[in-house]
């Protein structure tokens, strides 16, 4: 089942959002037979009726997409796939992986192009072997309106590749390598072999922004200028980076910074919280990502189902088992199910605190 796919595979994006759209519009320009399947209605009636629009970051990378799309009922049209890329919500990933079991071509493979951990979850459904992950950093993207995506952060900026693709088992196998090759068609890529490592690295991350972005209503880098809302994400990071470390996980960097020295802040090493908090700062001060909100930060400003449970859960269910105290994980996890439930609104003020400071012990009450 690791074999390599046809030489012009059958491509279906489930799930054709801010991810899903951008990585699907972007292949299907490069000359791939690939189709958006989305659940939302009025997304989908905008792309077939004008095209997908991407607005980049610079003038040139401004472009509409004709890419075919379907709504979800009628994905048996497709015939059987090749390539299914699942980029819908984590919450809905068992859902989406049960309608695409048999729609996969014999040899068809499905990757997951999610925040989350759900490799899993879809290889109970389709097989083990059917299964490899896609992680996207720095992409940068957000689906502002039906129809329209806007991408903050400029296709080939150099430094950390924006895809990372992998087997579960950390084999370099011919359908990754044919998948690396039509990934490179989108931006940069590099083939890993510790997606596991990889994953847990990009949850932490995802711990760091997603949570505090819609608790508090901020964009990333008015939450890295803020001090006590930097030190607070910093926070966040090291507690799952804590986490990973004690299960054996070899861990990768969080924006160009060693996942270890978040760790080593989270630990008190005073140092090294300055080193980090030095990096976050003339990051948010270079302007390169002005205004860049995370998924969950989206979410919450239109209104949608986040992913709260899916980031947080499994950061809080392995900090029991190794003994870590996660209660910053646990303070932005519950800040956000009471905004979603509507019990309140996003706020700055919740995480006014050092949490490397005196103060940080009665929050974790």
């Amino acid at each position: 089942m690791t074999a390599a796919p046809p030489l012009r595979p059958r491509i279906a994006v489930l799930g054709a959002g801010a991810v899903g759209g951008y990585i699907g519009a972007r292949l299907f320009a490069a000359g791939e037979d690939v189709t958006l399947v989305d659940g939302w209605a009025e997304h989908v009636a905008a792309v077939a009726r004008s095209g997908l629009a991407i607005t980049g970051a610079r003038p040139e990378e401004n472009e509409t997409v004709r890419v075919p799309i379907l709504p979800e009922d009628r994905l048996a049209d497709l015939g059987p796939i090749d390539v299914a890329i699942v980029a819908v919500k984590s919450w809905d990933t068992r859902r989406v992986a049960e309608l695409l079991r048999p729609r996969l071509a014999p040899g068809g493979f499905v990757v997951s192009a999610q925040n989350g951990l759900n490799e899993p979850v879809i290889a109970e459904v389709v097989g083990g072997d059917r299964v490899v992950g896609l992680i996207a950093a720095r992409i940068g993207v957000e689906l502002d309106r039906a129809g329209r995506i806007l991408r903050r952060v400029s296709r080939g900026s150099p430094g950390i590749p924006v895809f990372r693709i992998g087997e579960p088992d950390g084999r370099t196998t011919p359908r990754i390598e044919a998948l690396r090759d039509l990934i490179a068609t989108v931006d940069s890529v590099t083939v890993t072999g510790n997606l596991t490592g990889e994953r847990w690295s990009k949850l932490a991350a995802n711990a760091m922004r997603n949570g505090l972005s819609a608790a508090t209503g901020l964009p990333i880098d008015a939450m890295d200028r803020d001090p006590l809302l930097r030190r607070f994400g910093i926070r966040l990071a090291g507690e799952a980076v804590l986490i990973g470390e004690r299960l054996g996980l070899r861990l990768e960097g969080i924006g160009g910074t060693p996942a270890a020295l978040f760790a080593r802040a989270a630990e008190g090493d005073s140092a090294v919280l300055a080193q980090v908090e030095k990096a976050l700062t003339e990051a948010a001060i270079s302007g390169k990502a002005a205004g860049q909100r995370p998924s969950m930060g989206q979410d919450i400003l239109k209104g949608r189902r986040t992913e709260v449970e899916e980031i947080y859960g499994p950061v809080l269910a392995r900090a029991a088992e190794t003994g870590v105290d996660a209660w910053a994980n646990r303070r932005v996890r519950d800040a956000v199910r009471r905004i979603e439930s509507g019990a309140g609104r996003p706020d700055p003020a919740f995480f006014q605190l050092d949490p490397f400071g005196d103060t940080a012990t009665e929050a974790r009450d």
